[in-house]
């Protein structure tokens, strides 16, 4: 059994992560998505900071927090923006 507080879907959504109040933004590809976090595909994660923010291609934006991070991909925790 996972450890995860809520249920994961599986997912293949275009996102920007914004750095610097939106003077550097990462492409990325949210691939797994819940109430509480998400799995991110991006190039180079190990130079994403531990907190920034998130927007997805439908509109919706949250503030991450990396939870883990692999060479690339990382998870994030959301809260809505």
């Amino acid at each position: 059994m996972e450890g995860r507080r809520d249920h994961r879907k599986r997912t293949f959504i275009g996102a920007k992560i914004v750095l610097n109040g939106g003077a550097s933004v990462l492409d990325c590809v949210v691939k797994d998505l819940s109430d509480g976090g998400a799995r991110l595909s991006v190039n180079g994660a190990v130079a994403v900071p531990e907190e920034f923010d998130l927007k997805l291609s439908d509109s919706r934006s949250f503030h991450c927090r990396v939870v883990w991070r692999r060479l690339e991909a990382i998870g994030v925790s959301l809260d809505p923006k």
